[in-house]
């Protein structure tokens, strides 16, 4: 089990398209991505669940994975997390 907490400087948030994204990325891992902010959970591969979270910019999301690729699955969240999930 790897966990990370990051921090959203996306100046929109997590709205629908990064949750897409999220949920896009984490369903091309074998592992269980986990998200939590601000006491809710959000299994990262359901866009519903991670919209749940109200995560604005500055939140920070501590991320939990569990399973055989959960390195390679938390490089490429992380990846995700830094590029702004695209927005400018």
């Amino acid at each position: 089990m790897v966990k990370e907490i990051i921090e959203v400087t996306n100046p929109k948030g997590i709205h629908a398209r990064p949750s897409s994204m999220l949920a896009q990325t984490a369903l091309q891992f074998e592992s269980e991505i986990l998200l939590e902010s601000k006491g809710n959970k959000a299994n990262a591969g359901d866009i519903m669940s991670i919209l749940t979270l109200g995560a604005f910019c500055g939140d920070k999301i501590e991320v939990t994975i569990n399973g055989p690729d959960e390195q390679a699955a938390m490089e490429k969240i992380k990846e995700i997390f830094s590029l702004n999930f695209g927005d400018q």
